[in-house]
C-alpha cells in the first residue's frame, strides 16, 4: 500500500540539523548538534554525510571545524533538505499500488493527492530563512 507523506527519522534530523546550522554563527559540530537534538550521534553522522553528498553542507575538518550551510539560508528548501535524505517527494494519489475505485469514484475523493500537492508546495516554498525569521519574530 502506498501512504500519505511519512517523514524518515533521518529527514527529520536533517531538517533539524539544518536549522540549527543556519542559525549559528560559527561552525556546528556533529557533537553539539547530535546534543541539541537528543540524537546518537552516529545516526547523526550518517545523515550530515547524506547532506554533505547532496551539497547542502560542507565539511570543516580540523582544529575549529564543523558544518556550514554550502548556500545561504534563504536558497535551501525543506524540500532539498527531505529529498537528500528520503528521495523523491511522494505524489501518491490512492491507498493502493493499484487503483481498486477507478479515476473517479476514490472514496477519498482527491484528498491524497491534494494533501501530497499541499505538503510539497509547502516543503518547496518554505526555506531555512523563513524558518529562522519566523523563529527570531517569535522569540525563539
Amino acid at each position: 500500500m502506498s501512504h500519505i507523506l511519512q517523514i524518515s527519522e533521518a529527514a527529520a534530523l536533517a531538517i533539524h540539523a539544518c536549522v540549527i546550522i543556519a542559525g549559528s554563527k560559527e561552525k556546528c559540530t556533529a557533537p553539539h548538534i547530535a546534543e541539541e537534538l537528543s540524537a546518537s550521534q552516529a545516526h547523526l553522522s550518517k545523515v550530515m554525510r547524506q547532506l554533505v553528498v547532496a551539497g547542502l553542507v560542507e565539511s570543516v575538518r580540523g582544529p575549529g571545524g564543523g558544518f556550514v550551510l554550502s548556500r545561504p539560508a534563504a536558497e535551501i528548501s525543506l524540500l532539498d533538505i527531505y529529498q537528500a535524505i528520503d528521495g523523491p517527494f511522494p505524489s501518491q494519489t490512492c491507498l493502493f499500488r493499484k487503483r481498486v475505485c477507478g479515476t473517479d469514484n476514490c472514496v477519498l475523493g482527491d484528498f491524497l493527492a491534494r494533501t501530497n500537492r499541499e505538503a510539497r508546495n509547502y516543503f518547496a516554498e518554505t526555506t531555512l530563512g523563513c524558518i529562522l525569521k519566523h523563529r527570531d519574530a517569535c522569540g525563539g
